[in-house]
């Protein structure tokens, strides 16, 4: 489901997280200004543009393959969970994968988005498997560049509250920060968390999510009081590639965090991917839809 919030799952007798991310994201005009007490004038104006660019989003009509390399480590539980987060953590026993898939989205004038993965390699081993799972073992993700709907649209933005939270530099290009949070009362089933839009072409530059925006964030909370400590996920989206004024993603991670009051840091697991290698069959754009309600 494009947008989904995740789930929650158990694995191996601990807590896993499994999230479904189509990422939201969102672009705005290069004239806005770029300071941090920026007007409500400005920021309707970037929301606005936001707007434009979901609308260009959703008429598109999409063909691609990349390259997908996943690593993926974390800790093995070897007793009860309440037990991981002693001393001696460290000396846990922790798993590592790898995985190279080749991806592919397609989504067609006609509408129904598709993704396919082909296995090629695992943990250093040559293979070749159509139709693959995707085999992390904590996180989930999917339809990364198809996020911006979910937030940014003309019809999802009324639920947030919006502002610009600052401004920073992301491989020397200057960006602007826009934070998204649900209005209050609203209830909404959809990541929310931070935007970095870069000033010179509004470009997208990064994501970094809100972990209180998952679904059944409550049991994250409940593994972070087993280890007595308060979670401090990381979700994180980098964008690094154009074709025809669309972004597409380049990296992708997720780690699992847990602080203790007194500075103490727990991580108990990571996912880091790498798109590449992209190759592009169809990217329209601004494309007419004929007799549909779009």
């Amino acid at each position: 489901m494009i947008g989904g919030r995740g789930n929650f799952r158990r694995f191996n007798g601990a807590g896993g997280i499994l999230l479904g991310l189509g990422l939201i994201l969102g672009i705005f005009s290069a004239n806005a200004r770029t300071t941090q007490d920026a007007s409500s004038r400005d920021l309707s104006f970037i929301l606005n543009r936001a707007a434009e660019y979901c609308d260009k989003l959703s008429r598109s009509v999409l063909n691609f393959v990349c390259r997908e390399r996943i690593e993926e480590w974390y800790y093995l539980a070897t007793g009860p969970i309440e037990r991981w987060a002693g001393r001696n953590i460290l000396d846990r026993r922790r798993a590592a994968h790898s995985y190279l898939y080749g991806y592919q989205l397609i989504l067609p004038r006609t509408g129904g988005i598709r993704e396919t993965r082909t296995l090629l390699r695992e943990d250093g081993t040559d293979v070749f498997v159509q139709d693959a799972p995707l085999k992390t073992h904590f996180f989930d993700y999917a339809f990364i560049v198809m996020g911006p709907l979910g937030l940014l649209s003309r019809a999802n933005q009324p639920a947030y509250e919006f502002k610009i939270a600052g401004e920073e530099k992301i491989g020397g290009e200057p960006a602007l920060i826009v934070e998204a949070v649900p209005k209050p009362g609203m209830i909404v089933d959809h990541l929310f968390g931070r935007i970095w839009l870069r000033v010179r072409d509004a470009g997208i530059l990064k994501i970094q999510w809100n972990p209180a925006s998952l679904r059944n964030y409550a049991k994250v909370e409940e593994i972070g009081r087993n280890f007595k400590m308060e979670p401090a996920l990381q979700l994180t989206s980098a964008y690094s590639f154009e074709r025809n004024g669309l972004r597409f993603p380049g990296r992708y991670e997720v780690k699992e965090i847990y602080r203790r009051k007194g500075g103490a840091v727990f991580q108990r697991s990571e996912i880091a991917v790498v798109f590449e290698d992209y190759k592009f069959f169809m990217v329209e754009t601004d494309v007419i839809y004929k007799g549909a309600d779009r």
